[in-house]
């Protein structure tokens, strides 16, 4: 064999080798991902695997902080039009450059702050949430303390009321730079997802492809423009909700998508309406948008086949609350 030909088979195997290494990578991807779909009206879990290990879910830790903020408006009456400052220690505790171009001393409206949490996914705009709320928090209490320690226990209490069992948020943006490093699992962040689903205004948050949120910074406004990090966004009829990548989380969403209600006529010549919404959690996948809309397909003809038989529940596991 000459040397040219014995180069050239040496290429080709190490080729043939490279490209199995990668597919087995990317199976056991795959396979280590942790997903989730439930339907969030009766929250009968359809499709689920890994769906209770604890990992690292990066900033969908970010649906927590902006229902707890949207809680507090709501219960407090302060609404989310009020001006928030961006406090000094936000970029240090953000762990990165704010896409909005955030800077202490910035002022902003909640509503902006949480288009910025949501859709652009802006830790300083999730920090800076949090030291507000944290902040009147202690205050109303009474108590002394960090707001944003504050701010943190809130979020674990709604994960807790909403029948979390495996969550543990130290930061309001889900970075993995606080310790203990946060966690949860698919089916907490779906218990999550299916509460912020059922908030009109929480949905009015995550289903614009793109807007514009002004800042204010020494008396000027200045506005900034803002695109969803989610791509799937009008794919299948899907409006949200967030989108998470860090190095330890790996590439995570969570969708949802709404089909037309169903009519069905009653007896006594009424009519009831059944309304259908999917909610998809993919946690640690080297391709979440992909497999999340496969999911979406899967777990829509579950729902289907479930809803053909009568609704059967055949065991507790299978509803949301007990999984």
């Amino acid at each position: 064999m000459s040397l040219f030909a014995f180069a050239r088979l040496r290429f080709v195997r190490l080729l043939v080798l490279g490209l199995s290494m990668w597919c087995l990578t990317s199976l056991m991807a795959v396979a280590q991902s942790a997903v989730l779909v439930v339907d969030a009206f009766n929250r009968k879990v359809h499709v689920a695997g890994n769906a209770n290990t604890k990992r690292q879910v990066g900033g969908l830790a970010k649906i927590a902080t902006c229902m707890v903020t949207l809680d507090w408006a709501e219960a407090s009456q302060v609404g989310v039009n009020v001006l928030a400052p961006v406090p000094d220690y936000a970029p240090a505790i953000a762990g990165a450059v704010s896409p909005m171009g955030l800077q202490p001393g910035d002022t902003m409206t909640l509503r902006d702050l949480i288009y910025s949490t949501m859709m652009g996914s802006d830790n300083v705009a999730a920090v800076t949430l949090g030291d507000f709320v944290g902040r009147d928090h202690l205050a109303r209490l009474q108590r002394s303390g960090h707001p944003m320690d504050e701010f943190v226990r809130q979020m674990n209490q709604l994960s807790l009321r909403e029948g979390c069992k495996g969550t543990r948020f130290t930061n309001p943006h889900g970075l993995e730079n606080s310790r203990p490093i946060p966690h949860s699992t698919a089916a907490d962040i779906a218990r999550l997802a299916v509460y912020a689903a059922s908030r009109p205004a929480m949905r009015f948050y995550t289903n614009q492809s793109s807007r514009e949120v002004t800042l204010y910074r020494a008396g000027q406004a200045i506005k900034v423009p803002i695109r969803n990090t989610n791509q799937l966004l009008g794919v299948d009829n899907i409006d949200g909700i967030k989108t998470a990548n860090t190095e330890m989380s790996g590439g995570c969403c969570v969708i949802s998508a709404e089909r037309a209600s169903s009519i069905i006529p009653q007896a006594d010549n009424t009519n009831h309406i059944y309304r259908h919404r999917m909610i998809v959690v993919v946690l640690g996948s080297s391709n979440p948008f992909l497999e999340a809309r496969g999911l979406l397909q899967q777990g829509w003809a579950a729902y289907d086949r479930w809803l053909a038989a009568g609704r059967p529940i055949t065991s507790k596991k299978q509803m949301l609350a007990d999984f």
